[in-house]
């Protein structure tokens, strides 16, 4: 029994060491079958450069470099691959190259914007020079925005539908021709009948200085006469300043004629800069609106290019709204002023009140200004009438306050309405800024900026909301406190 277990213990012993042995060996051959595996794939992308490769005992794939995918994922997602051990070979990447572009430009973006802002003197020295330089450029194409609808209505209503002209050439080059020609003619007749009468009334009251100051020096001494009880002025002092005072009026009136000659020199060289800068500004008006169907074409392609059709669409509605919110109101308010300025001259003729036209332009042109221009209007026009006929001051009064009121409740609402939609306070926030940037002309250009760029912030705005799907409701009333 001791050797029959022997035997058995010893035959058990060997079948489990040749049970490892099989299995180690069948683990062996596993190993070697992946490694194969992985070295048939590694020799497939080392051959991918073959037009047409098959690799031998392939039964699932079929590596053809046109038509696998796998491949050309492969070469996309790496920038280098070997087909040695020693040599690498560079492969183009779309993705890398994108970021290094970006990079790249955000890194000369913000080398300008800090150069740009740590040189603020003569960064604004620049942009000024550069509009200096492009000034009739942006005149004419304002001048070919302002008229470009006039030349529409009369290509359209007169030469096609009226007189049945058939070449749209000629429609065009008459329509351009007879606009510009109602413009100048409009011009030269409005400022034809106003300057001279503007003149006539300057120098009436160049005249009627030494006048007025007489008048205004026995006043002041009948008052004094009138009032010598009172110890707490001193009359003497004030005498003596106003007896002071015409001397040296005349002095500062000789001093500007003798200084006349180079003053006059300046002012006709910038005259004359003027005048070539606004004829190269109606040349460049012609062509824009004669060519304006290319420029359009031209600036499609350009956006459309650049961006993608979604934004390029959003863009070109958000120009057009702003151009339509600009022209919308430069119309409307020129109109309304000149309603304005014609009213108060046929009052003015009315009760002959004195300068009529100068004090009718002054209220008109002022009344381009939103909320400030027609009380500003008004000051000015009052100082004139104080000093011809302080009676006539009530009077005069009480005509711009029913005319400002016949304006905001009647004619603004019919002519403008609510083109810009601004609320008084950012009306406010445009006429001062622009006011101090660009002066009159900034009083009335800052109300229509403000406007379009409160049009824009209120999209990007809205764009960002419905992007994070919130929606913020406005208050029941903005009265309530």
């Amino acid at each position: 029994m001791a050797k029959f277990s022997f035997f058995s213990s010893t035959k058990k012993k060997n079948n489990t060491e040749t049970d490892k042995e099989v299995t180690t060996k069948n683990s062996i051959e596993r190993l070697n079958e992946s490694i194969d595996k992985i070295s048939d794939i590694e020799d497939g992308y080392s051959k991918k450069k073959s037009k047409n490769f098959v690799p031998d005992n392939s039964k699932d794939a079929t590596y053809k470099k046109e038509d696998n995918k796998e491949t050309r994922d492969y070469e996309k997602d790496h920038v280098y691959d070997t087909e040695d051990s020693n040599k690498f070979h560079f492969i183009k990447s779309d993705k890398y190259f994108s970021i290094l572009i970006y990079a790249l430009a955000f890194v000369l973006c913000s080398i300008l914007i800090f150069k740009l802002i740590g040189n603020l003197a003569i960064t604004f020295k620049v942009i000024s020079q550069l509009f200096k330089l492009i000034g009739p450029f942006i005149t004419g194409g304002f001048i070919a925005l302002v008229l470009y609808p006039l030349v529409k209505t009369l290509y359209n209503k007169v030469f096609t539908e009226t007189f049945h002209i058939k070449s749209a050439k000629l429609k065009k080059v008459l329509a351009i021709i007879i606009a510009y020609l109602i413009a100048i003619g409009f011009i030269v007749i409005l400022l034809g009948f106003v300057i001279p009468q503007i003149y006539l009334s300057l120098q009436e009251i160049i005249d009627k200085l030494p006048i007025w100051y007489d008048n205004a020096y026995n006043y002041i001494i009948t008052f004094e006469n009138n009032h010598s009880y009172w110890t707490f002025v001193d009359f003497k002092e004030v005498n003596d300043y106003i007896q002071s005072l015409y001397p040296r009026i005349l002095d500062y009136l000789s001093n500007i004629v003798t200084n006349m000659v180079p003053y006059i020199f300046n002012t006709s060289m910038l005259i004359v800069k003027g005048l070539v800068n606004f004829i190269i500004a109606i040349i460049v008006s012609v062509y824009m609106i004669s060519d304006h169907r290319n420029l359009f074409y031209q600036s499609k392609r350009v956006l459309y290019g650049i961006l993608p059709k979604k934004s390029a669409d959003s863009v070109r509605v958000i120009v057009r709204n702003s151009v339509s919110i600009l022209l919308d109101f430069i119309f409307g308010k020129a109109l309304d002023s000149l309603i304005i300025g014609i009213l108060c001259f046929i009052i003015m003729t009315i009760f002959r009140m004195p300068y009529s036209v100068l004090i009718s332009v002054i209220v008109g042109v002022t009344n381009m200004i939103p909320y400030f221009g027609p009380y500003i209007g008004g000051v000015i026009g009052g100082l004139f009438i104080i000093i011809t006929n302080i009676f006539l001051v009530i009077p005069y009064a009480i005509m711009i306050l029913v005319i400002q009121q016949l304006d905001g409740l009647v004619i603004g609402p019919k002519i403008i309405g609510d083109s810009i939609g601004l609320k008084p306070l950012w009306v406010i926030f445009g006429i001062t800024v622009g006011g101090s940037l660009w002066g009159v002309a900034g009083m009335f250009l800052g109300v229509p900026i403000v406007a379009v760029l409160g049009y824009i912030i209120d999209l990007i705005v809205q764009h960002f909301l419905n992007k994070k799907d919130v929606n913020v409701k406005p208050y029941d009333s903005f009265d309530e406190i």
